[in-house]
């Protein structure tokens, strides 16, 4: 057994970096669709439940971000060197896009959510990721709209030095219990909201209220319960109690798990449709790497996607809205025009995010984050993870998690 807390390096997860790419390809996609680039009736039927789920992209972002946290975290590691490194991941990259979209934003005079000014005092709770906490649309979608997922990010990295500790005092028996538990309570907040909330403004272009969203899609607290299940699953497999389920049929159930969340009531399919399916898939993948079983997400390709998908996930949106404003703000185009400006989206977010990746967030992680130093008596493991049997055809250098 390899001691994942011994100062040894864990084993790697390359598949996990690629699969990344997967999940902001989501993402875009829903985006490309939120902005009507297709004039085409069929294909926007198609669209509808083939991209119009990109909230599933950020429940894996957040279950994964539990997973590889959990995964990588070392005994001899203090809450503040922890707090240094992830501010040094996501705060860069955050503070350059925020002030695009503001630039943005000041040139067009347009307003991503239709319900707040482009300048005003809407705009700062975004820049100190504090946007979540407003019920209202023109806060937690204000300026650079992905960002408010960061938000999300920053309280749960703010808690996870003592909920890890709390998760690990769970008998190895009491962990599935724990999963069932929370996959349970994700399920019920869209009741609770309906609950609680009895609508009010709508978000605009979206079939749902501002404060049941906020809720269910964007309040910290409830999607920590994602993160918490990301937590739970990585001590299942650190404790050799995940069953050998071929990754293969994983990565086919959470495609079925994507399009069937289209045809879910709008609030359950935000986050509750495709939960069970991505938290088979995350460990699914975990464990075809550690045993050195094939897997195309650890291909060279896909992990090098993955490490810019950060990147990726804050410039696309900003990308998507300037082309679609050069050639007509509210146009809609044919199916072979619409595709063309599909491409150019994806070519210049991908290029952009390039940039940022190495210009600006490998920079910056390396100046920021001080590495953490092996102790020469390593402490107690406090989890031990299988030595994999050989290893994986692919590993990438670092893993990245947002």
């Amino acid at each position: 057994m390899a001691e994942l807390h011994s100062g040894s390096r864990p084993g790697r997860l390359p598949s996990l970096t690629g699969l990344r790419t997967a999940a902001a390809l989501m993402v875009f996609g829903f985006h490309i669709y939120a902005v009507a680039l297709f004039a085409s009736p069929g294909v926007n039927r198609w669209m509808a439940h083939s991209l119009s789920q990109g909230g599933v992209g950020v429940t894996f972002f957040f279950l994964l971000s539990g997973f590889l946290l959990t995964w990588t975290a070392r005994r001899d590691d203090t809450a503040r060197a922890f707090w240094r490194r992830r501010a040094a991941k996501i705060l860069p990259n955050h503070v350059v896009t925020w002030v695009a979209a503001l630039a943005f934003l000041g040139w067009t005079g347009l307003s991503l959510t239709g319900s707040f000014t482009p300048i005003g005092l809407d705009s700062l709770p975004n820049l100190f990721l504090i946007q979540d906490w407003f019920p209202r649309a023109g806060v937690f979608f204000s300026m650079n709209i992905p960002s408010w997922s960061l938000g999300c990010e920053a309280v749960f990295y703010l808690c996870f030095p003592l909920l890890l500790r709390a998760l690990r005092r769970v008998p190895a028996r009491g962990l599935w219990p724990l999963a069932a538990a929370l996959v349970a309570a994700v399920w019920l907040m869209p009741l609770l909201a309906d609950t609680l909330f009895h609508g009010g403004p709508a978000v605009p272009g979206l079939p749902v209220s501002e404060d049941r969203m906020w809720f269910v899609y964007t309040l910290p607290p409830v999607r920590m319960l994602e993160f918490a299940l990301g937590i739970v699953l990585a001590l299942v497999v650190a404790a050799g109690r995940w069953p050998r389920i071929p990754l293969g049929l994983a990565t086919v159930l959470s495609l079925a798990g994507y399009v069937a969340s289209s045809y879910l009531p709008y609030l359950w399919g935000l986050n509750a449709g495709a939960l069970v399916p991505l938290a088979l898939l995350i460990p699914a993948a975990a464990t075809a790497d550690l045993d050195g079983r094939r897997s195309f997400w650890r291909s060279r390709t896909m992990c090098w996607l993955g490490n810019v998908s950060f990147a990726f996930y804050l410039v696309h949106q900003l990308v998507i809205r300037y082309v679609h404003f050069l050639f007509g703000a509210t146009r809609s185009f044919g199916t072979a025009e619409a595709l063309g400006l599909t491409l150019l989206c994806l070519s210049v977010s991908l290029l952009l995010a390039t940039g940022l990746y190495y210009g600006v967030e490998l920079p910056l992680m390396r100046l920021l984050g001080p590495t953490r130093r092996t102790p020469a008596a390593p402490a107690r493991p406090e989890i031990s993870v299988p030595v994999p049997t050989r290893a994986p055809a692919q590993e990438v250098s670092h893993v990245h998690h947002y």
